[in-house]
């Protein structure tokens, strides 16, 4: 990838894409770091009765250990994709690691609960200014024949921390006390720092430009496209996250589970979501290779979602219960990676501000989803939100043509860098795409 005389970075030579595994091994600081912030996600969920009991507090005010970790990175994250125009990937995600590595020493230093609340925040605030940098990076560099599968790899390493972050802080707070836990994860962080700085070296040479300003707040929600994949966005979490948080109860009610049977259910989700990211970033690449974008297949994964969340709720026996859920979460780990990849096609010039704005809808979906289904039974509340949320989909996520070039910051809808074909391709909406050598110009 070369700059052109403008300033402009030109697009990859797609005849001389590297191959996939070739293409993703410069992203793995990137993915070991969202490994550690999947991980950090969960960490804190089976630490709770022990930090209550330390600190003199009830479980209930223990929660908002979580609480601020996610609520922060919700109300923050739009705000702070502003600032990547302006300050490139590099300073992004090195600021935003120092402050995750920062709340989590002072989470493993502190004995004070008000102090270990704001660590947490001051966690939750890193992972907002380091999260969208990095996938904004991943997906506006990715040479566009491995880019779902470059994404799909960063998701998948999410997954996987969110697979061993439950046991891990368990075992770890088991064996040396619940401020380990968060010790260890400050530690991890902090020999990955120089790693991603490293791995994020190219990027001083790109331009800075200022991009759109405080306007890409509100342009997210002016562009059709990216306005109806975000809405989607939300009514999918909602009912997949909202059901989620009640499974375990709906098992426990009808089998009578032990905890460890309930916690390999948590386990497949994870592993669900792992295999289901990889998979979308596959399906994602072949897509576009056949001149079709993600657009198509969101509502494929809602459909497999619908028929498998009702069968994970309301289905017997107790095989074909963990079956649905294992596909429940391989549709959900697909959707996440192709809808990612999606908003940052959809958002040339605002892609960090974009998938900011991705970050606080999924929050603010599964708050939604938890409280709509916790009014009620819960598995009548789960079919009907699932049912919603499949024909939204169908109805509302219409195909629109994407951009298929990288997009460097503030671009601004100006003419992009040849195309594979050697046409100029239009950045953003254009009044007519004609398709040429198999991309859209």
């Amino acid at each position: 990838m070369s700059a052109d005389g403008g300033g402009r970075v030109a697009a990859p030579d797609v005849a001389a894409a590297p191959t996939p595994r070739r293409a993703l091994i410069g992203y793995l600081p990137l993915y070991l770091f969202l490994f550690m912030v999947g991980a950090e996600m969960y960490l804190v969920s089976p630490l709770l009765p022990e930090v209550a009991a330390d600190l003199d507090v009830s479980v209930t005010a223990a929660a908002h250990l979580v609480t601020a970790y996610v609520l922060v990175q919700a109300v923050t994250g739009p705000f702070l994709g502003l600032a990547y125009p302006r300050l490139g990937p590099t300073v992004m995600v090195g600021m935003g690691a120092a402050l995750f590595v920062a709340g989590n020493v002072v989470a493993a230093l502190t004995g004070d609960f008000a102090l270990l609340v704001g660590s947490r925040a001051l966690a939750g605030l890193g992972v907002a200014t380091a999260g969208p940098a990095i996938w904004t990076w991943i997906a506006t560099t990715a040479p566009e024949a491995v880019r779902g599968s470059a994404m799909g790899a960063g998701m998948a390493a999410f997954a996987l921390g969110q697979v061993l972050g439950v046991p891990l802080g368990a075992f770890v707070a088991d064996a040396a006390g619940w401020h380990r836990a968060f010790a260890l994860l400050g530690v991890g962080a902090a020999v990955t720092l120089p790693l991603l700085l490293y791995g994020l070296r190219g990027a001083r040479e790109r331009p800075r430009d200022p991009g759109e300003g405080p306007r890409a707040l509100l342009k997210v929600w002016t562009r059709g496209p990216l306005r109806r994949t975000l809405a989607i966005t939300f009514l999918f979490h909602a009912a997949n996250l909202g059901a989620y948080t009640y499974l375990a109860d709906v098992l426990d009610t009808r089998y009578d589970l032990s905890a460890s049977a309930l916690g390999t259910v948590g386990l497949l989700s994870g592993l669900g979501m792992f295999a289901g990211a990889a998979l979308g970033g596959r399906v994602g690449d072949a897509a576009r290779a056949g001149g079709r974008t993600e657009d198509l297949l969101l509502p494929v994964w809602t459909l497999v979602l619908l028929v498998a969340l009702v069968v994970a709720v309301g289905g017997r026996p107790l095989w074909l219960n963990v079956v649905a859920v294992l596909v429940w979460f391989l549709a959900a780990g697909a959707f996440d990676t192709n809808q990612q990849t999606l908003v940052a096609s959809h958002a040339p010039g605002f892609t960090a501000v974009a998938l900011s704005w991705n970050l606080a809808v999924l929050y603010g979906a599964t708050s939604w989803g938890v409280w709509l289904m916790g009014q009620g039974d819960h598995r009548a509340g789960t079919v009907v939100a699932a049912g919603a949320v499949s024909g939204t989909s169908q109805c509302g996520n219409r195909p629109r043509p994407a951009s298929l070039t990288p997009d460097p910051a503030g671009s601004r809808g100006r003419p992009g860098p040849p195309g594979p074909c050697g046409v100029r391709c239009r950045r953003g909406p254009a009044p007519a795409l004609r398709t040429r050598c198999g991309c859209a110009c």
